[in-house]
């Protein structure tokens, strides 16, 4: 650490980027430092990449990252505490519980809100987000307690078709209520996948009894006598019983404090940073969801590590810089793997496709390649991904043999 740099960092904040942020600097400091992480939730860091595993067994407990870290004297973890107020003059921050922490380096790591659809009735009594643990345990508990008052088997909705949806849609199913997913683009993970491949992903998800409806908005959720979620409708005058709701609309940065402080926020939400990470306030840094780099704030694990990497860097005196998002994604979805990597949906004027698909079996693999055919952009693999350990690596690079090579089912 150099000569300029504190010893008295604060994270307002204790999710993923918080966490690495705070695991890369005390294994790389060599300096005396004190380090403070303020966290809202009332427990330690845990992995929300993993909330689906829930329902597939995995217990709460196997979703945190352990304790060694916070182990470290150089940490202290406050949990259930919110911090309300900086003060960049005075350089430091008032929290709920009326404690002033001080600090040299402020770490903004406080993540985003997970956006609803702007329509009545969308915080009734049986709608839920799918973002933390609490919401989780929200969620079970009204099914539980809700099928037990209805004597039946409960009805859901998914409003968002993106990964996190479709992972929610597992969720419910897990739970034994009726599953649908309702989705405003033409189709599934449209970040991610093309119409094709989208369609594909469709089709298992109808297999194992969830109802996709793409196309559609819900325009509002109606209330039975008690209150409770009992029907959603649609723009097209449709309506559907439901006693579930999930959002997985995208999120909303929680840049509120520094939005109060002065610092720079982004027209559209966020915190505006560099490629470096800092702020408007060369104090402040920020990581994670919270933080906007080139206009966008985006809910990644792999970015917020990232971002957690650089600014230690930064700190520590080197000159690396955040190269900004990578929207791959490889999930597994009702049993079906689904891949997209790269320039999956082919922006980069004259690219090229090499395709395969077999919509019967659900097997979809496209390669996009630059103009000269050989040199590979990104792409989609759905049903069969077991070419995308060989590809991945080899994004920006000319591939080893013929294209089609990598996408034609192997003949016996």
């Amino acid at each position: 650490m150099n000569h300029s740099t504190a010893t008295e960092i604060l994270i307002v904040g204790a999710g993923m980027a918080a966490r690495r942020f705070a695991e890369q600097l005390l294994e790389r400091v060599s300096e005396p430092v004190r380090v403070t992480m303020i966290g809202d939730e009332g427990r330690q860091p845990y992995d929300r990449s993993r909330l689906s595993e829930l329902f597939l067994g995995v217990a709460e407990e196997d979703l945190s990252f352990g304790a060694s870290l916070f182990d470290d004297e150089r940490l202290e973890l406050i949990v259930d505490d919110r911090v309300l107020r900086i003060d960049r003059r005075a350089r430091t921050v008032l929290t709920r519980s009326r404690r002033i922490h001080r600090y040299d380096t402020l770490v903004l790591a406080t993540g985003a809100y997970a956006a609803r659809v702007a329509i009545e009735g969308s915080s009734l009594p049986g709608c839920f987000a799918y973002r933390t643990l609490d919401d989780i345990e929200e969620l079970r508990e009204f099914v539980q307690v809700r099928g037990a008052e209805l004597g039946r088997d409960l009805r859901g909705v998914v409003i968002g078709g993106g990964v996190l949806g479709l992972e929610a849609a597992g969720a419910l199913q897990a739970m034994e209520v009726d599953a649908t997913v309702i989705q405003y683009a033409d189709r599934l993970m449209a970040a991610q996948l093309d119409g094709t491949a989208g369609s594909i992903v469709k089709r298992h998800l109808q297999a194992r009894g969830i109802t996709v409806r793409t196309g559609t908005r819900a325009t509002r959720i109606d209330p039975d006598e008690s209150g409770a979620v009992t029907a959603i409708e649609y723009q097209d005058g449709s309506f559907q019983r439901v006693d579930v709701v999930i959002f997985t609309v995208g999120m909303q940065a929680r840049d509120e404090l520094a939005r109060n402080a002065g610092i720079d926020v982004h027209p559209f939400g966020g915190i505006v940073i560099d490629d470096g990470c800092r702020t408007s306030d060369p104090s402040v840094l920020a990581i994670g969801e919270v933080a906007s780099y080139d206009g966008r704030c985006v809910g990644l694990t792999t970015a917020a590590h990232e971002m957690a990497d650089v600014a230690v860097a930064r700190m520590l005196g080197g000159d690396v810089s955040f190269s900004g998002y990578d929207e791959s994604a490889a999930v597994t979805l009702a049993g079906v793997e689904v891949v997209s990597f790269g320039d999956a949906l082919a922006s980069t004027p004259d690219a090229v496709d090499v395709l395969y698909a077999d919509p019967i079996a659900g097997v979809y693999k496209k390669l996009v390649l630059a103009e000269d055919a050989h040199t590979l952009l990104g792409g989609i693999l759905v049903g069969d991904a077991s070419a995308y350990g060989a590809l991945r690596p080899l994004v920006g690079a000319r591939l080893l043999g013929e294209p089609s090579s990598y996408v034609l089912p192997v003949r016996g």
